[in-house]
């Protein structure tokens, strides 16, 4: 009731808001496209010479008759003209016109203008990561970059995949983050509210300034700076709350436990026909009956079996459980069934509060920033709690030298699930897809309010999912404490020269402890108390000289950067240790000094080393012709001394076609710029920094000889534990670009496309060692791969205004389609396996195919009678209702070369749209998401609609669509019957394969802001209120929870019952100061 009161107040304060817009008298605000005020613009009346111009806060007012015409003229944005009419208000955004040209894009170790880039780079505006309260900051890119996938779940504290341009490697695919010029591979520590800009470089002409490490493309973000201005210190205030929803679409709608207890005699039934025998049903709950019954006791301590009301002695029962309560339990048959997803989920709510101080003065400027994040999960005991403090400041020591710092400390508190942290490591047993293997028949308590589970016999070996999640209140509770930021002195001795020095790093420090309880309500009980604790510290640093030199001599205008850089990516120390029966299971007393059988392990990781010079060239003729290059060399410790250093070159070039004489008259052609450009990237991400060194180890279970001779005592020797390559190398990628950006009509459309190539060589590839080398050396990598990428990027943003300018409006649609092909393997090899689940191999990474390709037994529908299975091809475990696959080579066997690659997890388009409205002091927005083309592997199908996968199991209504004879061919699953085999549940088959394309509603949101004169009474200057709806809908064929499905590059794409997107409810609140 709660929730509907919820979306319904909700609901009629969307639509009021839409509605309640009422017109003011004759004045109106100029604001910019980011709706900030504009002060000074030129307001008159067409063809007079009268007029006015706005205030510092962007307001006019102007005498005007309803016939005539205003104009809205500002340098840098494109004139406006609106017919007054009947209006007595028009508000009017203005549109950058040349002015957009001279947009500053953070890029590699320095700045540029949006008109002199040659490269493919994109930006996200600071306001769109801040649009859905998550835990991190890329599942904002959905949709707003072309070019970059990203595939994310609802999971609080978890990662998204992020794939810039597809996948140049087997693994170690993620984008290069740098913050603040700080190199990184985790941004979880970012608040949105923090943010000032961010770039991302997608090509090697922008991205190779970054060598070894940008192949998988790199993600500038530049934190607040602060002003250098006499202005008093600007306070903002972000607040954001709300609720999340745990209901989604595709949630499977599971059978009640008298149709399970049916269908689980249904299955006798068939189980003998295929056998030829007659039926003889017998089951330990429901009974031996030609019909299945519900007991109305599944277990009585003792008495394993199902029992009718009088078969129970309460009270015998009541004094066993008062003389052992951990043993005893009194299982009462749920006959209206148990809702295990519901009673794992609940309503979760969301907290976000950013504050920002910044200021400065002539010689100086600062920013500080606090935030705090509080996200619960939909699951119980799961949440994120994110506190953090930004620092930053630049100040002049002299009129020639100036030093800065950039500073962040974070603390983060995650409360985990079991469901999947990482959108690349999800989990084959996760507690939501656990919530479905149980019985419906079993409540979530017995009768004496302990947890109830499989200790019911029939029910095959599920654990109670809300026990596990309940006592994770204490398990998995992890914090981890993240310093991270840069101190650098700015030195100019002459004009036109910047020589700068930047030492940063990062430190972590973490720990976690964990609790496991005795239970032996289960099929499979756990007999001990468990507990476990560890702690690691990591520490990485980075130290950058660069020295850029800018002249312009005429109409020839260079830019010179010259830089040398030596970076380590990490290194620290773990410590861990578990084990059993604690002295006491108190929170506030159990330690490792207590437990029995104590585990202790202990790692050291060094990082890997990098050390680098680089320089990049960019000159241009009278802002007309533009010409870049850029060279990186990297030396890394993770390859031998032959392979350690690494060349990346780049060249591209620009032409603004605009400038051209020929060009000048076309009216609705405001600017034309056409780029290309060629480079190589590096990649060393994919390999072990041992890999290249032969180690031996030591272990007497490997290796030991009795050198005393007998056999009382055994000598411990040293065996080959890694087979090492020192001639390994970097993985390089080749990519080339060509595109044009383009602004029409007066600045109301742009148009942004690349068409764009990558081919990865040299990619690192384990291979198999042969049986002289033993079973315990680790092999190596070898460059022996290659792999291609290729597609287009695309961007349009259009503008404009309606109803005599009260209406304005921008959309914005992006979209990105790729290819991903496997050129070449290692010599006489032609494929490798990937993705296995329960037994079933879906994924083979082939030559000629994507990456993750999803390899399987074609279908053609199933077996209706016994003629049909003598006429068919020879296959294993061939009967009556079951799967009947196609011999796909026609020689009259089904084998694994019947096997086809079907379809692939890869999506050969991906797009969003934006949509801005602004009406008065009334603004919408609406965000959408598209993928297309790929397909997912539901391997979650094989739990809950195959009778015999872990048979006596929760199963979900695909059982009434299983093959009968009436239904034959149009059956969604085989005849329900016992048998395991490749023709039931042990085939990887296409049955599992479904079309993952699907369109979200990502976010619809009103916005206010309240009248400056009205805030400025309460010492605000500007006060902002928004509603939001999230995630509120999906559109897709998928028949799974969430369409977005993660995992490793070389087996994702595959749903083992993954953490679903889920749709929230926000109220925003900004206040500026």
């Amino acid at each position: 009731m709660r929730k509907l009161i919820f979306k319904a107040t909700f609901l009629l304060l969307m639509i009021f808001s839409v509605v309640a817009y009422a017109q003011n008298t004759v004045s109106g605000t100029v604001v910019d496209s980011d709706g900030n005020p504009i002060p000074g613009v030129t307001v008159f009346i067409s063809g007079t010479s009268q007029g006015t111009t706005t205030d510092f806060d962007g307001n006019y007012s102007i005498s005007v008759e309803s016939d005539q015409t205003l104009v809205f003229s500002s340098l840098g944005f494109a004139t406006q003209s609106f017919n007054v009419g009947d209006n007595a208000s028009i508000n009017v955004s203005l549109v950058e016109a040349a002015e957009a040209l001279e947009e500053i894009i953070v890029t590699g170790y320095g700045t540029e203008t949006k008109r002199e880039t040659t490269g493919a780079i994109s930006t996200v505006k600071a306001r769109d990561l801040s649009v859905i309260p998550s835990g991190n900051i890329e599942q904002q890119f959905q949709g707003r970059i072309p070019g970059v996938t990203v595939i994310t779940n609802g999971a609080p504290g978890s990662t998204s995949q992020i794939r810039v341009r597809g996948f140049g490697s087997f693994g170690g695919n993620n984008p290069l983050y740098v913050v603040d010029g700080v190199q990184t591979t985790n941004i979880d520590y970012l608040a949105p509210s923090d943010i000032e800009s961010t770039t991302v470089l997608k090509d090697a002409a922008a991205a190779s300034i970054y060598g070894a490490r940008a192949a998988g493309g790199v993600i500038v973000f530049t934190t607040k700076q602060g002003e250098r201005s006499a202005k008093p210190t600007e306070v903002t205030i972000d607040y954001t709350t709300g609720m999340v929803d745990p209901n989604v679409s595709g949630s499977p709608e599971m059978l009640t436990p008298q149709e399970l207890a049916d269908y689980t005699h249904i299955a006798a039934v068939n189980n003998a026909a295929a056998n030829g025998t007659a039926v003889t049903y017998t089951h330990p709950q429901y009974g031996t009956a030609s019909q299945a019954t519900l007991p109305d006791y599944l277990f009585v301590s003792g008495q394993g079996s199902g029992l009718s009301a009088s078969q129970v002695d309460f009270a015998a029962v009541q004094a066993l459980y008062d003389a052992d309560p951990v043993s005893t339990f009194l299982i009462k048959t749920n006959k209206a069934g148990t809702k295990w997803y519901d009673a794992i989920t609940d309503t979760a709510f969301v907290q976000r509060l950013g504050i920002g101080f910044q200021g400065g003065s002539e010689k100086g400027r600062f920013y500080i920033g606090l935030s705090t994040f509080w996200n619960e999960g939909i699951l119980i005991n799961n949440e994120l709690r994110r506190h953090s403090l930004r620092v930053n400041s630049e100040y002049d020591i002299t009129p020639f030298l100036s030093v800065g710092n950039n500073t962040q400390v974070t603390y983060r508190q995650n409360k985990s699930t079991g469901a999947g942290g990482s959108i690349e490591s999800a989990d084959d047993e996760s507690q939501i897809l656990a919530a479905y293997r149980m019985a419906s028949a079993i409540p979530v308590y017995d009768e004496f309010g302990s947890f109830a589970s499989t200790k019911a016999q029939g029910f095959n070996n599920g654990r109670n999912p809300v026990r596990i999640l309940t006592n994770n209140g204490n398990n998995d509770n992890s914090w981890s404490l993240y310093a991270t930021g840069n101190v650098y002195f700015d030195f100019h001795p002459i004009e036109d020269l910047n020589i700068r020095t930047s030492i940063g790093g990062n430190v972590g420090l973490s720990n976690y402890v964990n609790y496991g309880y005795r239970y032996l309500g289960d099929s499979e009980p756990q007999n001990s108390n468990n507990f476990g604790e560890g702690s690691a510290h990591s520490t990485s640093w980075q130290w950058t000289n660069t020295a850029t030199y800018q002249k312009s001599i005429g109409n020839h205008n260079a830019k010179i950067l010259v830089g040398i850089e030596a970076l380590n990516t990490g290194y620290g120390r773990s410590l861990n240790a578990s084990g059993i029966n604690p002295f006491s299971m108190d929170v506030n007393y159990v330690n490792m000094s207590t437990v029995s059988n104590p585990v202790v392990n202990s790692s050291l990781f060094n990082g890997v080393q990098f050390y680098s010079q680089f320089g990049k060239l960019d000159y241009n003729f009278s802002e007309k012709y533009y010409l870049s290059a850029t060279y990186r060399r990297d030396g890394a410790s993770r390859f031998g001394s032959n392979t350690r250093y690494g060349t990346f070159p780049s060249f591209s070039a620009a032409w603004r076609a605009t400038d051209e004489p020929f060009l000048q008259g076309i009216a609705w052609l405001d600017e034309l710029k056409v780029r290309g450009g060629w480079g190589e990237m590096g990649n060393s991400n994919n390999v072990d920094p041992a890999n290249q060194f032969s180690l031996f180890g030591q272990s007497k279970a490997r290796s030991y000889y009795p050198i005393g001779g007998g056999n009382n005592g055994a000598t411990a020797g040293y065996f080959t534990s890694r087979i090492g390559n020192p001639d390994a190398k970097w993985e390089t990628s080749e990519t080339t670009n060509i595109g044009f950006d383009a602004t029409l009509f007066n600045g109301k459309l742009d148009v942004i496309v690349d068409v764009w190539n990558k081919e990865t060589k040299d990619l690192l590839y384990t291979l198999t060692l042969p049986g002289i080398s033993g079973n315990s050396a680790s092999a190596p990598a070898v460059n022996i791969a290659n792999m291609k990428n290729s597609g287009i990027d695309m961007s349009f943003v259009h503008r404009g205004s309606l109803s005599g300018g009260e209406l304005g409006y921008e959309v914005t649609l992006n979209a990105a389609t790729l290819k991903n092909e496997i050129v070449a393997l290692a010599p006489g090899i032609t494929y490798f396996s990937g993705g296995s689940y329960r037994g079933n191999t879906y994924v083979r990474n082939a030559i000629g195919q994507p990456l993750s390709s999803f390899y399987l037994y074609k279908t053609d529908g199933y077996f209706d009678n016994q003629a049909e299975i003598d006429a068919h091809a020879t296959q294993s475990g061939a009967g009556i209702g079951r799967f009947k696959y196609v011999d796909t080579n026609g020689d009259g066997a089904i084998t694994p070369d019947d096997r086809q690659f079907l379809g692939s997890p890869v999506p050969d388009f991906t797009g969003g749209m934006n949509l801005n409205l602004s009406y008065g002091k009334w603004s919408f927005n609406a965000y959408l998401y598209a993928s297309l083309g790929a397909e997912i592997l539901h391997h979650a199908k094989w739990y809950t609609g195959l009778f015999p996968s872990f048979e006596g199991a929760g199963k979900s209504v695909l059982a009434k669509q299983s093959w009968t004879p009436a239904l034959g061919d149009s059956a969604g699953a085989p005849i329900w019957e016992s048998a395991s085999n490749l023709s039931t549940n042990a085939g990887p088959n296409d049955w599992y394969m479904e079309d993952g394309s699907y369109l979200r509603i990502q976010n619809i949101s009103v916005n206010y802001d309240f009248d400056r004169s009205l805030v400025e009474k309460i010492g605000f200057k500007d006060l902002r209120v928004s509603l939001q709806a999230n995630n509120i809908a999906t559109f897709t064929k998928y028949s799974g929870q969430d369409p977005s499905i993660g995992g490793a590059d070389t087996s994702f794409g595959i749903d083992v019952g993954n953490y679903p997107v889920t749709p929230s409810y926000m109220l925003s609140i900004n206040i500026r100061k």
